[in-house]
């Protein structure tokens, strides 16, 4: 019963925002209001897009995946469609000058952001923006690079999704505690899985996260199980192509890693570890870096530059003004049901007011916001005794 109320909850949601969204598309409001707020902030705003995966089948790909990191090849090329008709859609350095007032834009700017690296960027999301001549910044966990290895979200999802599937509580799976208190605490309130990993990643080390997902595989029997090539990571190959056609390469940790829950020292050191390595596999400086889970902070934002990055950006929806902190720069994240209107189809008028900001101009959405308090402490949030696959 509870999962029909949800679902009929969310159906509720998107025929009211389809909705508004066809009624401020076609009445002229959306792009009043787009006037107005331009005006306010006193220049052209700067929109910077986050994609995760670009698909060939976004249904197939959710029946095995985190379904809300995936958008499929054709909703993404008419994303970017839509985008040029509102935006001049340029590189990242172009939108920073923009928003430091050393050059002058015509209209709205936009950034096209990719996070993580994943195989199917290049193989489904570089050929659009080849096609269209568009310049973007993949921002990529450096230790995945070039490996077979699988991002810790992805393995922790499919293990809690199995528990899900089979019924299995949080004390039953059998990982010991810290873990087992970590579960039961995702799994408040009977969450699925995708709320459960967002409560995870956001409140939990990431090193003790990936020791969770190595016991919760063991125990479910996941870990033999081969991952679709499309979810691996890209190589240093890859990369070097990508940033022939103008997609840099930004860095995002060496372990995918939220580093405002590490000790600032050990943030000090995966952050010089992942430049380091960037550098070397795609043989060119790398400025840009990306928040995990958009949490930044204080300290973090100095350590970025002592290591010779200029800017920073989070998953806090807004878009960017000028005065804007290059550290701290907003971004819009968006996936196949970003677009999706009244009847569950593609929206151009829908994605039209994302791009625009119209939704949150109307306080019909408002973003999470990402700063968090520098850790400068002996203790690292959450640690505990060592998750044991042997509990």
């Amino acid at each position: 019963m509870e999962r029909l109320k949800e679902r009929a909850l969310q159906t509720a949601r998107r025929v009211g925002k389809g909705a508004a969204a066809l009624a401020l598309h076609y009445s002229g409001a959306r792009q009043l209001l787009s006037a107005v707020q331009r005006r306010a902030v006193g220049g052209r705003r700067v929109l910077i897009l986050s994609y995760h995966r670009v698909v060939s089948d976004f249904s197939e790909e959710a029946k095995r995946s985190l379904h809300t990191l995936n958008i499929e090849q054709k909703t993404f090329r008419r994303h970017l469609e839509v985008l040029q008709e509102s935006h001049d859609v340029v590189s990242l350095d172009d939108a920073l000058s923009v928003l430091q007032g050393t050059r002058q834009a015509a209209r709205d700017v936009a950034v096209v952001t990719f996070d993580d690296g994943y195989r199917d960027v290049y193989t489904h999301g570089f050929p659009v923006m080849r096609d269209l001549r568009i310049p973007g910044v993949v921002y990529v966990p450096s230790g995945f690079i070039g490996t077979d290895r699988r991002l810790g979200h992805d393995r922790l999802f499919a293990a809690l999704r199995r528990m899900t599937e089979r019924g299995i509580a949080p004390m039953a799976v059998g990982v010991g505690n810290p873990g087992e208190r970590w579960l039961i605490d995702a799994f408040d309130g009977n969450a699925r899985p995708q709320k459960a990993l967002e409560r995870l990643i956001a409140r939990h080390p990431t090193p003790g996260l990936f020791r969770l997902a190595d016991v919760l595989e063991d125990r479910l029997g996941l870990g033999t199980a081969r991952s679709p090539e499309c979810e691996l990571p890209m190589s240093w190959e890859m990369l070097r192509e990508m940033d022939a056609h103008g997609i840099i390469t930004g860095a995002h940790s060496v372990e995918h890693t939220v580093l405002t829950h590490q000790r600032l020292d050990e943030a000090r050191r995966e952050i010089a570890q992942c430049k380091a390595a960037i550098e070397k596999g795609t043989r060119k400086p790398v400025r840009p870096f990306a928040d995990c889970n958009g949490f930044f902070s204080a300290g973090v934002a100095e350590a970025l530059k002592a290591e010779g990055f200029v800017s920073a950006v989070t998953t806090e929806d807004m878009p960017n003004a000028p005065g804007v902190d290059p550290f701290a720069l907003k971004r819009k994240v968006l996936w196949e049901a970003s677009s999706a209107g009244m009847l569950g189809f593609y929206s151009k008028p829908l994605i039209a007011c994302q791009f625009e900001d119209t939704f949150g101009m109307l306080a019909l959405q408002k973003p999470v916001m990402g700063a968090r308090p520098t850790n400068f402490g002996t203790e690292r949030p959450g640690a505990g005794p060592g998750i044991s696959a042997h509990a």
